[in-house]
């Protein structure tokens, strides 16, 4: 199956079994690494806009990144958006066949980020109502570990929001939403140059 993101894959996954190898694995008694996982940050724009010629380079993030219409960055058809979030990643959903021999092959995995927005003024309010209308987005996630996921080129996904309003003394109300692709592997990984921002 062709592989729909731009991403690693090729590298990654062996043509055949003389090219399978195993990749390098650290595990350190003395210094184990952990990351939070917690999404906190959606980073969106136009599906057709740039891929990153370097994800980990802070300068290619701050020209591109732009909050308003009004500031659309050197070029309006490729800036950013950052939606800052609550979000988490659960197991993708796995599709197999099964193939002579009993073997398994990987077909495709429906990814999910299930994510809330808690800052509900009006314009994050017509942000999320544009995403009603089923677009493509192209973008990156990331975590409070200060990661970003999407490698140089993206993810292509769906992020759709809906509005929920509780009843109760207290309830406030979210924005709440999915963003959905399918990929075959997870995407690739880099350390977030702007991590620790806070004022986009």
């Amino acid at each position: 199956m062709p592989n729909v993101q731009c991403n690693d894959t090729d590298v990654l996954c062996p043509v055949d079994c003389a090219t399978a190898g195993i990749p390098t694995v650290n595990f350190d008694d003395c210094s184990p690494e952990n990351n939070e996982s917690e999404i906190e940050w959606i980073a969106i724009s136009r599906s057709d806009s740039d891929d990153f010629a370097d994800v980990e380079d802070a300068t290619e993030w701050t020209t591109r990144i732009a909050q308003t219409a009004a500031d659309p960055a050197p070029s309006p058809d490729n800036s950013i958006r950052m939606i800052r979030v609550i979000g988490d990643k659960p197991a993708p959903e796995v599709q197999n066949r099964t193939v002579s021999g009993g073997r398994q092959i990987q077909t495709a995995k429906n990814h999910t980020l299930n994510v809330e927005i808690d800052e509900t003024n009006s314009d994050n309010y017509e942000f999320i109502r544009s995403t009603q209308c089923n677009p493509t987005y192209k973008l990156w996630y990331i975590t409070r570990a200060g990661l970003v996921y999407g490698g140089i080129c993206g993810i292509k996904a769906q992020a759709i929001f809906n509005l929920i309003q509780n009843r109760g003394d207290g309830e406030i109300e979210k924005y709440v939403g999915t963003v959905t692709w399918k990929d075959r592997i997870d995407p690739p990984r880099a350390n977030f140059p702007l991590a620790g921002e806070v004022n986009f």
